[in-house]
């Protein structure tokens, strides 16, 4: 595998333990209430971080969708 390919895999990895943590965060959050304060406290900062870098992330998808236009044209 090059180095490209070694990457994106261990993004993939970690973006999908982020979401089994995240989920489980949900289920404690809204089934088991153990340690209320702080599940509350790491939701509201994921929040803040996923409203803050999306943002970065839609401006280049926007970006790629009006560079696949003028190639099309």
């Amino acid at each position: 595998m090059d180095e490209d390919k070694k990457t994106a895999v261990r993004r993939r990895i970690t973006a999908i333990f982020l979401l089994v943590l995240f989920i489980l965060l949900l289920v404690n959050i809204f089934v088991f209430q153990f340690y209320i304060e702080y599940s509350l406290g790491i939701y509201v900062i994921i929040l803040i971080y996923y409203l803050f870098f999306n943002k970065k992330n839609s401006d280049l998808k926007d970006e790629e969708k009006k560079e696949t236009e003028n190639d099309e044209q």
